[in-house]
Protein backbone atom coordinates (compact mmCIF):
# COMPACT_ATOMS: atom_id res chain seq x y z
CA UNK A 1 0.00 0.00 0.00
CA UNK A 2 2.56 2.09 1.01
CA UNK A 3 4.28 1.78 -2.38
CA UNK A 4 1.26 2.33 -4.52
CA UNK A 5 0.96 6.00 -2.43
CA UNK A 6 4.65 6.72 -3.39
CA UNK A 7 3.85 5.55 -6.83
CA UNK A 8 0.60 8.09 -6.87
CA UNK A 9 2.41 10.55 -5.83
CA UNK A 10 5.03 10.86 -8.41
CA UNK A 11 2.92 10.84 -11.41
CA UNK A 12 0.61 14.03 -9.64
CA UNK A 13 3.96 15.36 -9.38
CA UNK A 14 4.53 14.34 -13.17
CA UNK A 15 1.03 15.68 -14.04
CA UNK A 16 1.65 18.52 -12.24
CA UNK A 17 4.43 19.63 -14.25
CA UNK A 18 3.15 18.53 -17.50
CA UNK A 19 -0.38 20.32 -17.01
CA UNK A 20 1.18 23.38 -15.78
CA UNK A 21 -0.68 26.74 -17.45
CA UNK A 22 2.23 27.78 -19.46
CA UNK A 23 2.56 23.81 -21.32
CA UNK A 24 -1.25 23.85 -21.90
CA UNK A 25 -1.30 27.10 -23.35
CA UNK A 26 2.30 25.37 -25.42
CA UNK A 27 -0.20 22.19 -26.33
CA UNK A 28 -3.12 23.80 -27.62
CA UNK A 29 -1.29 25.66 -29.90
CA UNK A 30 0.81 22.80 -31.02
CA UNK A 31 -2.47 21.03 -31.28
CA UNK A 32 -3.90 20.48 -35.09
CA UNK A 33 -7.57 19.43 -35.93
CA UNK A 34 -8.31 18.62 -32.47
CA UNK A 35 -5.41 16.06 -31.79
CA UNK A 36 -4.47 17.20 -28.18
CA UNK A 37 -2.63 13.63 -27.65
CA UNK A 38 -0.30 13.82 -30.26
CA UNK A 39 0.30 17.28 -29.61
CA UNK A 40 1.31 16.52 -25.64
CA UNK A 41 3.42 13.83 -27.25
CA UNK A 42 5.60 15.77 -29.68
CA UNK A 43 5.86 18.30 -26.34
CA UNK A 44 7.45 15.13 -23.97
CA UNK A 45 9.45 14.64 -27.04
CA UNK A 46 10.98 17.99 -26.91
CA UNK A 47 11.52 18.40 -23.61
CA UNK A 48 12.99 14.74 -22.92
CA UNK A 49 15.49 16.19 -26.32
CA UNK A 50 15.87 19.36 -24.38
CA UNK A 51 17.65 17.45 -21.62
CA UNK A 52 19.29 15.17 -23.25
CA UNK A 53 21.11 18.21 -24.46
CA UNK A 54 22.52 19.49 -21.39
CA UNK A 55 19.77 22.39 -20.44
CA UNK A 56 17.08 21.91 -18.32
CA UNK A 57 13.38 22.79 -20.22
CA UNK A 58 11.64 23.92 -17.39
CA UNK A 59 14.37 27.10 -17.84
CA UNK A 60 14.74 26.71 -21.49
CA UNK A 61 10.57 27.30 -21.79
CA UNK A 62 10.60 29.94 -19.22
CA UNK A 63 13.49 32.17 -20.49
CA UNK A 64 12.54 31.15 -24.40
CA UNK A 65 9.21 32.62 -23.72
CA UNK A 66 10.17 35.95 -21.85
CA UNK A 67 12.57 36.14 -24.24
CA UNK A 68 10.11 36.12 -27.63
CA UNK A 69 6.79 37.20 -25.82
CA UNK A 70 5.73 41.13 -27.55
CA UNK A 71 5.07 43.67 -24.76
CA UNK A 72 2.75 45.70 -27.58
CA UNK A 73 1.14 44.72 -30.98
CA UNK A 74 0.22 46.68 -33.67
CA UNK A 75 -3.81 47.03 -34.95
CA UNK A 76 -4.99 48.46 -37.67
CA UNK A 77 -7.26 51.39 -36.76
CA UNK A 78 -9.65 53.12 -39.37
CA UNK A 79 -10.50 56.88 -38.25
CA UNK A 80 -12.30 59.12 -40.63
CA UNK A 81 -11.42 56.89 -44.00
CA UNK A 82 -7.88 56.48 -43.08
CA UNK A 83 -6.06 53.44 -41.46
CA UNK A 84 -3.47 53.97 -38.72
CA UNK A 85 -1.13 51.23 -37.17
CA UNK A 86 -1.79 51.29 -33.29
CA UNK A 87 0.45 50.17 -31.14
CA UNK A 88 -2.12 48.34 -28.02
CA UNK A 89 -0.11 46.84 -25.21
CA UNK A 90 -1.06 42.98 -24.21
CA UNK A 91 -2.09 41.44 -21.47
CA UNK A 92 0.14 38.66 -20.04
CA UNK A 93 -1.36 35.53 -20.74
CA UNK A 94 -1.44 36.65 -24.81
CA UNK A 95 1.82 37.66 -24.29
CA UNK A 96 2.45 33.91 -24.17
CA UNK A 97 0.48 32.70 -26.56
CA UNK A 98 1.72 35.01 -29.15
CA UNK A 99 5.07 33.85 -27.57
CA UNK A 100 4.58 30.56 -28.92
CA UNK A 101 2.94 31.42 -31.74
CA UNK A 102 6.03 33.15 -32.98
CA UNK A 103 8.33 30.62 -32.02
CA UNK A 104 5.43 27.64 -34.05
CA UNK A 105 5.82 30.10 -36.78
CA UNK A 106 9.49 30.31 -36.83
CA UNK A 107 9.79 26.07 -36.76
CA UNK A 108 7.16 25.29 -39.54
CA UNK A 109 8.92 25.67 -42.86
CA UNK A 110 11.81 23.12 -41.37
CA UNK A 111 11.86 19.32 -42.02
CA UNK A 112 11.79 18.03 -39.08
CA UNK A 113 9.30 19.60 -36.47
CA UNK A 114 10.56 18.20 -33.71
CA UNK A 115 14.60 18.42 -33.44
CA UNK A 116 13.88 22.40 -35.03
CA UNK A 117 11.63 23.34 -31.80
CA UNK A 118 14.05 22.28 -29.82
CA UNK A 119 16.84 23.99 -31.36
CA UNK A 120 14.77 27.32 -31.58
CA UNK A 121 13.53 27.00 -27.94
CA UNK A 122 17.55 26.55 -26.94
CA UNK A 123 18.53 29.54 -29.26
CA UNK A 124 15.49 32.25 -27.76
CA UNK A 125 16.39 30.83 -24.71
CA UNK A 126 19.71 31.84 -25.24
CA UNK A 127 18.36 35.27 -26.93
CA UNK A 128 19.71 34.42 -31.14
CA UNK A 129 16.85 32.53 -32.38
CA UNK A 130 14.51 34.42 -35.70
CA UNK A 131 11.75 34.31 -33.46
CA UNK A 132 13.52 36.59 -31.36
CA UNK A 133 14.63 38.68 -34.23
CA UNK A 134 10.77 38.50 -35.62
CA UNK A 135 9.72 39.97 -31.57
CA UNK A 136 12.46 42.97 -31.74
CA UNK A 137 10.80 43.49 -35.30
CA UNK A 138 7.44 43.88 -34.17
CA UNK A 139 8.92 46.21 -31.23
CA UNK A 140 10.34 48.74 -33.68
CA UNK A 141 7.34 49.37 -36.17
CA UNK A 142 5.31 49.77 -32.77
CA UNK A 143 7.98 52.12 -32.06
CA UNK A 144 7.67 53.85 -35.20
CA UNK A 145 3.85 54.17 -34.87
CA UNK A 146 3.96 55.78 -31.37
CA UNK A 147 2.84 58.71 -32.64
CA UNK A 148 -0.42 57.30 -33.48
CA UNK A 149 -1.14 55.66 -30.04
CA UNK A 150 -3.78 58.67 -29.14
CA UNK A 151 -6.11 56.94 -31.43
CA UNK A 152 -6.44 53.68 -29.12
CA UNK A 153 -9.11 53.21 -26.81
CA UNK A 154 -10.23 50.89 -24.62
Amino acid sequence: MFSQKNNLSQTENNSFILYSFILQKFTTQLMKDGKKSKAEKILKNVLVKISLKGYSPVQVITLAINNVKPLVEVRNVRLRGKSFQVPFPIRISRQIVSAFKIIIKCVKNKNNFENSLVEELIDSSLYKSSSVKATISMHKLAAQNRLFSNYRWF
